[in-house]
């Protein structure tokens, strides 16, 4: 059980995102874990996705936004791109007006919106514009270069109104703190993402006996085109060596089929389905290696830059040594290489994957010292209390009307 800590000593907040809890996203589980202990009556939550949260998400109440109507476009450049503006004028006003009501009626003094949504962020802080309240930007991706083509350039204008208007803002890591201190002149807090230290003698306990006959890659979560190559070259690497000894296995709510069209597939990998949150730090736990993934071509290089993806915390918090393979400009590398808390291959080139793989399996000794770094890089950046404790202690200050 989480320990207690001091809350919002404002009326009420109030959090904007696309996904809540419980729903199986990186965005929905950060949520829960920041707000699961905090009581339901300081807060509210308000959905703009289309699928509402079922039961077993967070006490607060929930309110659920309508989708804006929208004029018909076709996919032209230029020709589509007039309804476009208009269909982006016209969510953001409408959204802003049904968040403006929903913080009246519950009678909250502060709004906090989420990236993950065009509309979100902006038409969250028109609402606190009028509802004079203030407002605090999620920014979990970058807001900018989550889109592309005409809703690139509408996001690059809006962009500054929000967060030069914003209390705070908060980031995931300090690759986007500094973007955002370039771009825009304001200076984010950094709230990475929370996780509970597992008690890893228990851990090792519930997965005494496991089979240790071949060498265990463990990959969790979704695969798709901020993955692809990274994972090609390790899945052709292990196909190349004896299959018998090194195993990936892929945790993953995918279908195995659409995995082995973009060549994720080999009688060196093995499908799982995709695992409940509870049974996560298990699986974890049993495995050698723990792979970590970004692609070094993608059509997102910008948001593979500064990706923080969520189960970088999990990794490290099970203490188990950790595969990085992905770009060397990117936050994964420079994390893992600035804390020596992972094995990291920041080239795309799969000789030198796997001569690092064939050191990491021939080493246990540095292995051992990997696990350990990755466990308390965990306790350090990522312990769930201390962030909410910071958390809050940020909410609070902007209920007191401080700054940056």
């Amino acid at each position: 059980m989480h320990q207690a800590i001091n809350f919002y000593t404002g009326r009420k907040f109030v959090v904007v995102s696309h996904v809540l809890p419980p729903l199986p996203s990186g965005q929905s589980i950060l949520l829960e874990r920041l707000l699961r202990d905090v009581e339901p009556g300081s807060y509210c939550l308000i959905n703009s996705g289309k699928v509402s949260p079922s039961v077993g998400g967070l006490p607060g109440k929930c309110h659920q936004l309508w989708a804006p109507l929208r004029i018909p476009t076709l996919d032209i450049p230029l020709i589509s791109w007039p309804p476009m503006i208009l269909n982006a004028i016209w969510g953001i006003l409408d959204r802003a007006r049904q968040i403006a009501k929903i913080v009246r009626s519950e009678n909250c003094d502060l709004l906090i919106g989420c990236t993950g949504d065009f509309y979100d962020l902006p038409a969250t802080w028109l609402a606190s514009r009028w509802t004079g309240q203030p407002f605090i930007a999620y920014i979990m991706d970058d807001y900018i270069f989550q889109w592309t083509g005409i809703q690139r350039r509408m996001a690059a204008w809006l962009e500054p109104k929000f967060v030069n208007s914003a209390s705070k803002v908060f980031v995931l890591n300090e690759f986007v703190r500094n973007i955002y201190n370039k771009r825009c002149g304001v200076h984010p807090d950094v709230i990475h993402n929370p996780v509970s230290l597992p008690d890893l003698d228990q851990l090792d306990r519930s997965v005494a006996g496991s089979d240790r006959s071949t060498v265990n890659i463990v990959y969790t979560g979704s695969i798709y085109h901020a993955h692809y190559d990274a994972f090609k070259n390790l899945v052709n690497v292990l196909n190349d060596c004896d299959q018998h000894r090194v195993r990936l296995h892929i945790y993953t709510s995918q279908p195995k089929d659409f995995l082995e069209q973009q060549g994720i597939t080999g009688p060196a990998v093995v499908f799982h389905k995709h695992i409940p949150q509870e049974e996560v730090f298990k699986v974890l736990r049993q495995a050698d290696i723990l792979f970590l993934p970004l692609a070094f071509h993608s059509p997102i290089p910008e948001v593979i830059q500064t990706s923080a993806p969520f189960k970088t915390s999990e990794y490290l918090a099970v203490g188990r040594p950790i595969l990085v393979h992905a770009p060397a400009d990117s936050f994964l590398s420079w994390y893992f290489r600035q804390y020596n808390c992972g094995m990291v291959v920041d080239h795309n080139d799969r000789k030198l994957l796997k001569e690092s793989l064939d050191r990491l399996l021939g080493d246990e000794t540095l292995r051992q010292s990997l696990a350990v770094a990755a466990r308390q890089r965990a306790a350090t950046d990522f312990e769930i209390n201390a962030i909410k404790q910071k958390v809050v202690s940020l909410l609070n200050q902007v209920g007191t009307g401080e700054r940056y």
